[in-house]
């Protein structure tokens, strides 16, 4: 058998199936030239290590489980690696599919837009190439590594699920060079119901405040705080209109805001059914994260 190009590690939860593999074994790829390996577990970040130390490949790629990949995946990272050698990591955005169900797919766009994903939009969205990217645009549900530079470190357990931004800002500490390309996509089907989604979006909140306690991430925007302040003010809201009927302003010019935003959204995407969604879908995004942050940051404040 020829060397393996290719090593894609597919980390899975105990009680799932992945879906992934059947289109991972349709690649148009020469078939000995990669490998699919499956590690179970309940950690993801400690599947994928697992993972690693199987791999045969020249470079490692991974995918989440339930991700939907063209034929053409493998081809697209093996040239980008070819015109570009002195990348080391490079990754592209997790798409909606078409046909996810209506809810989902609002979610997909919701994240996709500067309201709802702010400086991270470009993981749901075709954005542009850039040779010098970092954790707001990748994510581990769709990136290829050499695997050398798996020497320098590797998915902290310890930090799931929110690994990621530990991970790629390791990785440019070391001076390994990481790089978007709009082009290496897969398809990601969404959360389909508010319940789902808000505990997603909880979790991403709640991770956060420790990732940046321990400084495991070089990027600090404002932008993480805000809906923690904004949950702050729902909270107080019905004690401040008791004392002045202005503290409603604020909330008024948000909800006009996610209805001028979704009507825009509309008119871009060419499909009214979403109008009445999208609002809903980015309500539940900005109090999740900001619920979840601040649950975060009080755990974290008791740990230090």
């Amino acid at each position: 058998m020829d060397d393996i190009k290719f090593s894609i590690i597919v980390a899975v939860a105990p009680e799932r199936t992945p879906e992934v593999i059947k289109y991972l074994e349709n690649q148009d790829y020469p078939k000995d030239k990669y490998e699919i390996i499956v590690k179970k577990g309940p950690n993801t970040s400690r599947n994928r290590n697992d993972g690693v130390k199987e791999a045969k490949g020249v470079y490692i790629a991974f995918v989440d489980d339930d991700a939907i990949v063209e034929t053409g995946w493998l081809k697209k990272a093996e040239d980008f690696f070819e015109k570009y050698p002195e990348i080391d990591v490079v990754g592209g955005p997790q798409l909606t599919p078409p046909d996810d169900t209506t809810f989902g797919y609002a979610s997909g766009i919701a994240l996709a837009s500067i309201i709802g994903g702010a400086s991270i939009r470009n993981r749901y969205r075709k954005g542009k190439l850039n040779l010098n990217s970092d954790e707001r645009e990748l994510t581990s549900a769709n990136i290829f590594c050499k695997k050398d530079i798996f020497k320098e470190t590797i998915f902290n357990p310890a930090f799931w699920p929110g690994e990621d931004p530990v991970f790629f800002n390791e990785l440019i500490n070391h001076k390994i060079k990481l790089a978007y390309c709009p082009d290496i996509y897969i398809y990601h089907r969404r959360r389909n119901s508010p319940a789902d989604l808000f505990k997603q979006i909880f979790r991403y909140g709640y991770v956060r405040p420790k990732i940046k306690t321990v400084k495991k991430t070089g990027k600090s925007s404002y932008l993480f705080v805000i809906p923690s302040l904004f949950i702050l003010y729902l909270i107080l809201l019905p004690l401040l209109v008791l004392t002045n009927i202005i503290f409603l302003i604020p909330i008024v010019i948000y909800i006009i805001t996610l209805f001028i935003f979704s009507c825009i959204i509309i008119v871009q995407n060419k499909n009214i059914k979403y109008l009445l969604v999208l609002p809903v879908v980015f309500f539940i995004i900005h109090t999740g994260y900001g619920t979840g942050f601040l649950c975060g940051s009080v755990k974290n404040g008791k740990n230090r």
